[in-house]
């Protein structure tokens, strides 16, 4: 289908992309990767060699190999072999608005989070505590918005 040039609109499952995308609130739009120069930070659709279909974000890139891990990780899962790449996210779905991927808003806070992997536990707890840390980042991300 993607490879058709169709899109796909995925609704979020899981934790493992929180706090960027939450699971049964948020949706990506995928299209196919054929042609694509994928980069760090790009959101994938990928499958495990057991079968698992997965949407996390690429750590890094090693000739035909991409690295992957989830934005509420901080370890990092590879190789996985360009062919197991199904799509790529090219924009998110929020509450009904659009969320462009390679928006510079949305790039740069990608990027600052990513950065900050090793601290990311603790500032997981930190978030799930106080509300209003969450109030502050959609007020933070709510520019980058288009739609």
């Amino acid at each position: 289908m993607l490879a058709e040039g169709h899109l796909l609109r995925l609704p979020i499952e899981g934790l493992s992309m929180y706090p960027l995308l939450v699971g049964r609130r948020d949706e990506v739009l995928l299209a196919d990767v054929t042609g694509k120069k994928l980069r760090r930070g790009d959101i994938v659709l990928y499958v495990r060699q057991d079968g698992t279909h997965v949407l996390h974000r690429i750590h890094h890139v090693n000739l035909n190999n991409y690295y992957m891990f989830g934005d509420a990780q901080t370890w990092i899962e590879g190789p996985i072999n360009q062919d197991n790449v199904l799509g790529v996210a090219i924009s998110v779905i929020r509450k009904g608005k659009t969320i462009e991927c390679n928006s510079f808003g949305y790039r740069f806070i990608s990027q600052i989070w990513m950065v900050m992997r090793p601290a990311r536990p603790l500032i997981l707890k930190i978030i799930d505590r106080i509300p209003i840390i969450v109030k502050i980042l959609n007020i933070i991300l709510r520019p980058i918005h288009s739609k």
